[in-house]
């Protein structure tokens, strides 16, 4: 049985979306700041090892591509809030698997065998790698509820040429050539089960749903008693000559400096880490928990104040309102914003992104360093 997975009802997802809204953007911050500081201090230690310390390099390594695998959630979270657009780009199929595979086993679980097959070769789409890994994820999860403990999850990825009948059939606005992707699992079939799976008006699959159709793409089920399901997801397929651009973390870069920074910023870890990195990058650094504190460190240093990072919100002051009080006294002096609250959260606190330098939380060692250096040279945002 083959079953076109249909948009769901507006009305039905309305009460369900606001409230997970909700609780996504009263997460994201904290979240932000638990990965900023995890990933920033796993950076540290790996500027410290050994280079011939492999093992234990490679621990160190593990703990910090979980910590960026925790970034790319929060992104995907800021996304189905609709607090944060996620920009499509020229994906590389074969390397964003390779990249999303880690989480999604850990997602299928170890007890279920996760089994990839890649068939795209250079195959390209036009999506965000965020969106991409979360529609797996999705699948995966639902594949996973499906199988229980010992089943087996298989995902394959190949291309397709469409005809004008297929496409019909599929649910797709055009034929033409396309990207496949099929999520299988052996676990009941959607008409044995009343699983959440087996609504098109789930969350899950309507995120899915959401992102393939936003992208010009289609999904559909095909299900069988005793045999599983196969959740298939068409995207329309690029030319094959790509500029590779693969969501992964570059390496660590130093860019030292010898200018005095204050940073101002209420979360002890995060600020701990910001002024660790910028001390071990030769800068000269000062730290304030909030306004107040910071303006009295301000008011009492006699030398030069090149640079203040602040954060845009903060108990008792903004970050723009402190800024606006210090400058007074510091014209000249140059200014980065840093947050892990999302765009409409901020913008509530009267700041838009155009006010000035911005650094979105959570960010690595080199993100940081260089928009420092950006800063400091005068450079536009």
């Amino acid at each position: 049985m083959t079953t076109r997975v249909e948009p769901p009802q507006p009305a039905d997802l309305m009460a369900e979306n606001e409230r997970l809204r909700a609780l996504a953007a009263s997460v994201i911050h904290d979240f932000n700041n638990f990965v900023a500081a995890i990933g920033g201090y796993t950076e540290l230690i790996l500027l410290r090892l050994p280079h011939d310390d492999g093992q234990v390099r490679a621990g160190v390594e593990g703990i910090r591509d979980t910590a960026m695998w925790g970034a790319r959630i929060t992104r995907r979270l800021m996304g189905v809030a609709g607090r944060s657009l996620l920009s499509p780009t020229r994906l590389a199929v074969d390397a964003a698997l390779t990249v999303a595979e880690p989480a999604l086993r850990l997602l299928a679980g170890a007890a279920t065998r996760l089994t990839v097959d890649r068939q795209t070769a250079a195959a390209v789409v036009q999506l965000s790698p965020g969106e991409f890994e979360q529609m797996l994820a999705n699948l995966v999860v639902t594949a996973r509820e499906a199988v229980g403990a010992g089943g087996a999850i298989g995902i394959i990825a190949d291309t397709v040429d469409v005809d004008e009948a297929g496409s019909r059939a599929a649910g797709l606005p055009a034929p033409g050539p396309y990207v496949r992707l099929a999520v299988s699992d052996t676990g009941r079939s959607v008409s044995e089960t009343s699983r959440s799976r087996a609504l098109p008006g789930g969350f899950g699959l309507a995120t899915v749903h959401d992102i393939v159709t936003r992208n010009g793409g289609a999904v559909s089920v095909t299900s069988g008693p005793g045999a599983g399901s196969t959740f298939e997801v068409y995207l329309p397929r690029l030319d094959d000559n790509p500029v590779l651009e693969r969501p992964v973390m570059p390496d660590v870069d130093p860019q030292h400096g010898t200018e005095t920074v204050m940073v101002v910023e209420n979360e002890e870890p995060v600020r701990d880490m910001i002024v660790e990195v910028l001390s071990l990058h030769g800068y000269t650094t000062f730290a304030a928990a909030d306004g107040e504190e910071a303006r009295r460190i301000v008011s009492a240093h006699r030398g030069a104040m090149d640079l203040i990072i602040v954060d845009v919100v903060m108990p008792g002051i903004s970050g723009e309102a402190l800024v606006q009080q210090l400058v007074a006294d510091r014209p000249g002096v140059g200014i980065l914003y840093i947050s892990g609250y999302t765009d409409d959260l901020i913008r509530q606190h009267g700041f838009l992104r155009t006010t000035g330098h911005f650094l979105q939380k959570p960010f690595g060692v080199e993100d940081l360093l260089g928009k420092v250096r950006e800063v400091l040279r005068g450079k536009v945002a």
